[in-house]
């Protein structure tokens, strides 16, 4: 006798889509890269300027020991607030100032731009010269930073009394 023939049951099945596995991509920007806000004022981009010599910042200072400006209201006169102190100072002579990305003016009369900024990038650098709280003139000079006199307005002092750097060496600002 023969054995019965069992017929397979065919049984539908539902395939799932298979899906690649996702693949990520990385922006990995070049070292160095600084993405400028838009300025506030709506003169164009603000230009940060780097410190190009590293090592000028290697001098550690205390930064209690830097000035920071204070304009009056309608910036004719100027005083300045050291580290924690509550009191004000008259400033009365040739101070090195940087101004930070935090929007601070920080002066120094002995400190170099790259101390001041503790080796950061700055808004603008320079010296100004102040007689008995007034501002007499400001410039552009710093080796570490060379700020350009195009971008003076982002040091947020009175235009009428910059003078570029080569104009301080020529005595113009006299």
């Amino acid at each position: 006798m023969s054995a019965p023939v069992i017929a397979p049951k065919v049984v539908p099945v539902q395939m799932k889509p298979i899906f690649a596995p996702a693949v990520i991509i990385r922006h990995n920007p070049r070292p160095y890269t600084v993405v400028q806000p838009k300025s506030a004022s709506g003169h164009g981009q603000p230009r940060f300027y780097p410190n190009l010599n590293p090592a000028a910042a290697a001098f550690k200072v205390d930064p209690t020991e830097f000035m920071r400006l204070e304009g009056s209201f309608d910036d004719s006169f100027y005083r300045m607030r050291k580290g924690g102190d509550h009191g004000l100072l008259v400033p009365n002579t040739k101070y090195v100032f940087v101004r930070t990305l935090d929007g601070d003016t920080v002066m120094h009369p002995r400190y170099r731009h790259p101390v001041l900024a503790q080796g950061k990038p700055v808004l603008y650098a320079g010296e100004a010269y102040f007689n008995n709280g007034k501002l007499d003139w400001w410039s552009n000079g710093s080796g570490n930073y060379r700020p350009d006199a195009d971008h003076a307005q982002q040091a947020h002092l009175p235009m009428e009394k910059f003078f570029t750097y080569e104009q301080i060496l020529k005595g113009q600002n006299k």
